[in-house]
C-alpha cells in the first residue's frame, strides 16, 4: 500500500509552486504575452475555485475529530474551540468563494486579448 501524503504537505507544495509563478511572471515579462497571461489567469481562477471546498472539507473534518473525542485545546472547551474555527474556516470559504467570481471579469477580459 502505498504511503499517503499528508495535506500540510501538498498545500505547502502549491504554495512553492505559486511562489515559483510570481518569479516566473516578472523574470520572463518582456517574453510574456497577453495570451499566455490569459491561460495562466485561467489556471490560477481554477485553483481559487477550489479553495471554498478545501476550507470546508477542513471544517467538516476538524468536527468530525471533535466528534471523536481526538481533539484538545490549552485553554478553554475543545467543542466551542472547533465549533468557532470551523465557521471561521466557512466565513473563509465563502470569501475565497467570492475571490473566484470576482476573477471572471479579468479572466474573460485576458481571453479577448491577442499577443503581439
Amino acid at each position: 500500500m502505498a504511503a499517503k501524503t499528508e495535506p500540510a504537505k501538498l498545500a505547502r507544495q502549491a504554495r512553492d509552486l505559486i511562489e515559483e509563478f510570481n518569479r516566473v511572471v516578472l523574470d520572463d515579462a518582456k517574453d510574456l504575452s497577453a495570451p499566455a497571461l490569459s491561460e495562466a489567469t485561467q489556471a490560477l481562477k481554477s485553483l481559487v475555485e477550489r479553495l471554498p471546498q478545501a476550507f470546508e472539507q477542513t471544517a467538516d473534518v476538524l468536527e468530525f475529530l471533535a466528534k471523536s473525542d481526538k481533539v484538545t485545546v490549552e485553554q478553554g472547551d475543545p467543542k466551542t474551540e472547533v465549533a468557532t474555527t470551523a465557521a471561521e474556516l466557512r466565513t473563509v470559504a465563502a470569501d475565497s468563494e467570492q475571490l473566484g467570481k470576482s476573477l471572471a471579469n479579468p479572466a474573460s477580459s485576458l481571453f479577448l486579448m491577442g499577443g503581439r
